[in-house]
């Protein structure tokens, strides 16, 4: 499963309800990709499977593409989902 957009100066990120409680925790993957500006930024952790907290290494705002993705816990073969909120 996975979900995209932007994350912005909260640097909160979070997981929409197709996700939560049907992913396992373990396998989730945040690709980031600055825009405007280079950015050290870094997943500060993960809440309950549910809300992802980006981090800006450098202490500047936060403003970048995200890519989430995890295996789900029950595979469906006929399932796919995708969200873009860009």
């Amino acid at each position: 499963m996975e979900t995209c957009g932007k994350v912005k100066i909260d640097g909160i990120i979070e997981l929409p309800n197709y996700m939560v409680g049907k992913i396992d925790p373990e396998t989730i993957c945040v690709q980031l990709t600055p825009i405007g500006v280079a950015q050290e930024l870094f997943v500060d952790r993960i809440e309950y499977g549910s809300k992802v907290v980006i981090r800006n290494g450098a202490g500047g705002p936060i403003n970048a593409y995200y890519h989430v993705h995890a295996n789900p816990l029950e595979v469906d073969d006929h399932a796919h989902f995708r969200t873009t909120d860009i």
